[in-house]
């Protein structure tokens, strides 16, 4: 097997298609389904269900293509890595940041690992745990930062903090300080997406406590959550890292929601220097938070 053939593969993933992936490739519909024939035979397995609606991938398939991702994307680093020998101006950082965590995580850390290393070149992206993931695997991350990221094998997964989930409404809606997750959940409610790590965590201990809520949006964006719930539209549930931003907020702790939420850094296994550097500053800063649980060591 060689890095065509890995390409090939990364590529009918995303296509879901032969024929796509053969225009994509120059090359034939019938030559290229001999070659991922090769692959399967060579791997003793089968990657792809073929049906009328196209590929997709089997259990091996997910297994082994984060594996052909990575590879190919160390070579184009190796490659890089040679073409800018001698170039002092490449320092970069490429961050991955969850939804939940970009706004009480990131900010005032950026700005603390600029003032200490203003020649790194910086770059954001936020996404959702699973595409975090993904950019790591196709080497568009050198570090990602988040709450409930997935653990990988390919990957180094530390544990920088772990938080509690809380309730946050409007001041005047008089809300307890400390309150069952089901009186909670009776307010109109404005949550992260189904696809974010913290969600996942609210909608397995509402479905513990048999509570159908009352969802009127799901936005993707702290920032806009928190400005629904200063107008008085609904209230949220929300890691604890996020109060403290508005005197206007009600802070309502949830006796009976068991579990914590696991903020963690997840890199490559030979980090890049900037991202080792990004990561001993905003650890240290972070041990100011006494309202978060920091691990030894972290």
């Amino acid at each position: 097997m060689d890095l065509k053939q890995l390409r090939m593969l990364q590529i009918l993933d995303r296509v879901g298609s032969l024929s796509a992936a053969a225009e994509e490739l120059s090359t034939s519909q019938p030559r290229l389904t001999q070659q991922l024939r090769q692959v399967e035979q060579e791997l003793g397995t089968t990657l792809f269900h073929r049906s009328p609606k196209g590929l997709m991938l089997s259990d091996s398939g997910r297994a082994f293509l984060p594996y052909a991702r990575r590879i190919n994307t160390m070579f184009e680093a190796a490659h890089t890595a040679v073409s800018k020998v001698g170039d002092a101006t490449s320092r970069k950082l490429r961050l991955g940041i969850s939804i939940t965590a970009s706004m009480q995580l990131v900010p005032a850390n950026l700005l603390a690992f600029h003032k200490a290393y203003p020649e790194i070149y910086v770059s954001i992206c936020r996404s959702t745990p699973d595409q975090l993931l993904r950019g790591l695997e196709e080497g568009r991350f050198d570090l990602c930062l988040g709450l409930e990221l997935p653990e990988s094998p390919l990957f180094v997964r530390r544990e920088v903090f772990s938080t509690r989930m809380v309730g946050l409404s409007l001041n005047n809606m008089a809300m307890p300080r400390a309150i069952t997750l089901e009186k909670f959940a009776q307010n109109p409610l404005v949550l992260p997406p189904r696809s974010c790590g913290t969600r996942v965590l609210v909608d397995d201990a509402l479905r513990r406590a048999k509570v159908r809520p009352r969802i009127l949006m799901e936005i993707d964006d702290t920032g806009t959550i928190l400005s629904i719930v200063k107008a008085g539209a609904a209230a949220t549930i929300l890691p604890q890292i996020v109060p403290g931003l508005s005197s206007r907020l009600q802070v309502s702790e949830f006796p009976n929601f068991s579990g914590e939420v696991k903020g963690t850094y997840l890199h490559p296994r030979r980090i890049t220097p900037e991202a080792e550097a990004f990561i001993r500053l905003s650890t240290q800063r972070m041990r100011s938070h006494t309202d978060w649980d920091i691990p030894d060591g972290a």
